[in-house]
């Protein structure tokens, strides 16, 4: 279900709810003040932390690509130089 963000004008607090798209919540969850209620963008971003060391997403993926194509090169190699019995 999607999430909301009302905003009670009674009570001043901010909160999310989720409930189906042509529902409209009628009742702070806060103070209960019934039709005080404005529905408002959330804007947050809800971003993970991300550590001064880490490496960004694209060099990591830029790493782990390189690497996939080291180890299917010397499969390659491994399989030319394999001897098959019959």
């Amino acid at each position: 279900m999607p999430r909301y963000c009302y905003r009670c004008d009674n009570c001043k607090e901010t909160f999310e709810v989720s409930h189906g798209m042509f529902f409209e919540q009628e009742q702070c969850i806060k103070c209960k003040s019934i039709g005080h209620l404005t529905k408002v963008p959330d804007f947050t971003i809800k971003k993970g932390h991300q550590s001064v060391t880490q490496k960004p997403i694209g060099a990591t993926v830029d790493e782990f690509i390189e690497d996939a194509k080291k180890d299917l090169k010397k499969q390659r190699k491994d399989l030319k130089t394999e001897i098959y019995d019959k």
